[in-house]
């Protein structure tokens, strides 16, 4: 019930951008301490901050007490972020990263086009500046991303200027990823985007999956690990770091 009720206080949060515990506790049926010591573990896990009387919303960038690892994705993102100007419309990969990249914009909006219905959600919070355009279509249930002719009409028709992928695995000329559906948006993103941006951390690089993505030329992030096969990719780089939990997984 704990880890339910949580959930639920994120969703929440991600809403509305700030929420009463009085109210809270009320709605939920529980005691305010209840609340109270829900907001304290969520706090902890730099999820919320809390406030008198309540909590407030935070963008996902770098957590509280925060592990070299996740210090590297939000360096990552911001470095992809450089490249974006405010108004840009984006197709970014259905993952965390795109997260922590729409936080290190929020002095820029954009408008982001995803084929997941959970990320578009993550990326509506009021205190996030940024158009959110979720292509609709059938739900690939394996992936949780929408597919169908529908859904890639879509994207087709808002052209976004960039492509920002973050591939389970990077040749220098492929992207690589475990489920067709995630390659085949990827294909279609590149196809139509004027820029393609690509942000790993160097333990992917060299790296392959069964499902390939052929790429434009792009530009890399990635740590400073490269190996030398990367040698004529257009990169930036951030301080190695190799941490294992830098692998990307899917949360959509």
């Amino acid at each position: 019930m704990a880890h339910e009720r949580r959930q639920y206080i994120i969703r929440l949060l991600e809403q509305r951008g700030s929420i009463r515990s009085a109210a809270l506790a009320q709605e939920l049926g529980v005691t305010d301490e209840t609340i109270r010591t829900d907001f304290v573990a969520l706090q902890k896990k730099g999820l919320l901050k809390r406030v008198h009387g309540g909590a407030e919303y935070i963008v996902p960038t770098q957590t509280a007490g925060a592990t070299a690892d996740a210090g590297a994705e939000s360096a990552m993102a911001a470095l992809v972020a450089a490249h974006i100007p405010a108004g840009a419309c984006i197709y970014a990969d259905a993952c965390h990263f795109t997260r922590v990249l729409a936080a290190q914009l929020a002095d820029k909006p954009c408008t982001f086009i995803t084929p997941s219905l959970q990320l578009s959600l993550h990326l509506a919070p009021k205190v996030l500046p940024h158009t959110v355009i979720c292509t609709g279509g059938e739900v690939d249930k394996e992936c949780k991303l929408c597919c169908g002719e529908q859904a890639e009409q879509a994207l087709l028709h808002a052209r976004p200027q960039f492509a920002v992928l973050r591939p389970a695995g990077l040749s220098p000329t492929q992207a690589f990823y475990a489920h067709s559906q995630q390659a085949r948006w990827a294909t279609l993103a590149t196809a139509c985007a004027s820029q393609c941006l690509v942000a790993v951390p160097a333990a992917l690089l060299s790296v392959t999956t069964p499902h390939a993505v052929q790429l434009p030329p792009y530009q890399l992030v990635t740590e400073d690990n490269l190996p030398p096969e990367f040698d004529s990719v257009p990169t930036q780089t951030i301080p190695y770091i190799s941490a294992e939990s830098l692998l990307p997984t899917d949360l959509y």
